[in-house]
């Protein structure tokens, strides 16, 4: 272990007497290093980032629109569809087997003040029993509408962060009193403050809830209708095909005629996203082991000069007992750490990108200690792959024709 340790502080040493071959050796190596793991970095904070913004859709719901979730999608094909109604929900408790619990969602965006603040905002009127169903949010402050409110048509509403921010300056809203499209709504709940979201309609901090009932007598000339259905997670797929069997029911639709509705969930979104997040990786990753390559190439091309640079302290070392082993250490302990030099300087730079990124981006971009593991393990495999062959050349060497090399 002594004489291994011995050859390893040799190969530093060389290191220490050439550190500025060494630095622009690993530079390479530091520029791939760094475009990796900010890759990494990034794609890990989008994905946890996407499954926040998830959350407000629910791995338990179903939604019934005439649009479909895609971002392809033929809108000719769809603008004309008759509207969701209301009373198809009156069916789908009739004859789910795997639906829990319903709401009408109707939305609609409209100007919305208080006092002299004004700003347009997202408006849903619902049912009582959509405070029992949301998703990625619940109500921090005051409290949801109850089923008298719904029936008797109250104007209360309950807001998001966003309007609490906006309109109050980060004060308690509760009780207090705010205009939706000209008319006086009490708040009488606040949600907790989601942030931003990646997907269309992804947070709820710009909205502003009221009762179905309440929304349909004072902002019926406006906005549309969507049914939101409760199931368990486990039975999604076999309530999204019951459904849409219900729904083609409730339409009339004859054997021979397509959907003229779109049964959607948060599957939707997150199969689109996987397929962008595979292709921007997958390009981001070959440039990267492109960069990675070339630095391997330029690390061994490095030690090759090493080797015959110093042909003679070679053949002296094997001349006082050296074994091919000790040289192969020496040399490929050099390499390694030639390779962890740049990759640490990589790790640095990315560290300090995903703080300045923390404080001025809009989510934050973690760097984990897997991340550091991970990166670590990849410069010890370039620095070995890298220097085996240049460490084998110098293990080879023959001590009488070392010492003859000029």
């Amino acid at each position: 272990m002594n004489n291994i340790l011995k050859n390893i502080l040799i190969g530093l040493g060389a290191i220490r007497s050439n550190i500025t071959r060494v630095a622009l050796t690993s530079l390479g190596l530091t520029i791939g290093i760094f475009t990796v793991s900010i890759v990494t970095a990034g794609a890990s904070s989008i994905d946890k980032e996407f499954a926040r913004s998830m959350d407000y859709y629910g791995n338990d719901k179903i939604y019934v629109s005439t649009w479909p979730w895609s971002f392809d999608f033929d809108w000719w094909k769809y603008r004309n569809r008759p509207k969701i109604e209301e009373a198809y929900l009156d069916y789908i408790n009739q004859y789910s087997e795997y639906v829990t619990d319903v709401s009408i969602k109707k939305s609609t965006w409209i100007r919305s003040s208080y006092q002299n603040k004004a700003s347009w905002l997202q408006v849903n009127g619902v049912y009582p029993s959509y405070g029992e169903m949301l998703s990625g949010t619940e109500v921090t402050n005051g409290r949801f509408f109850s089923e008298n409110e719904w029936t008797l048509q109250r104007r209360v509403v309950i807001v998001g962060g966003t309007v609490r921010d906006g309109f109050f300056d980060g004060k308690d809203p509760i009780g207090k009193k705010i205009k939706v499209g000209g008319v006086t709504f009490e708040i009488i709940g606040e949600l907790k403050k989601q942030g931003m979201g990646m997907v269309p309609g992804g947070t709820l901090d710009n909205l502003v809830i009221m009762p179905s009932s309440t929304f349909k007598r004072i902002l019926t000339r406006w906005g549309f209708d969507e049914l939101i259905l409760q199931t368990e997670p486990e039975n999604l797929y076999k309530a999204k095909e019951e459904v849409g069997m219900i729904m083609r029911v409730a339409r009339k639709l004859r054997p021979d005629q397509e959907d003229d509705f779109a049964v959607n969930s948060a599957d939707a979104y997150q199969s689109q996203f996987d397929g962008m997040k595979i292709a921007i990786a997958g390009m981001a990753f070959m440039v990267t082991g492109i960069s990675l390559v070339v630095s391997a190439i330029g690390i061994m091309n490095v030690m090759f000069v090493s080797v015959r640079e110093r042909t003679k302290e070679i053949g002296l070392r094997k001349a006082m007992g050296a074994t091919n082993n000790n040289i192969l250490v020496q040399f490929l302990s050099e390499a390694i750490a030639i390779s962890i030099i740049g990759g640490t300087i990589g790790i640095v730079l990315v560290k300090l990108m995903t703080v300045a990124l923390a404080s001025y981006a809009s989510f934050p971009v973690e760097f984990d200690l897997l991340l550091i593991f991970y990166t670590f393990m990849i410069c010890v495999f370039i620095g070995i792959t890298s220097g085996i062959l240049p460490a084998r050349t110098a293990a080879n060497l023959h001590p009488i024709d070392a010492l003859r090399h000029e």
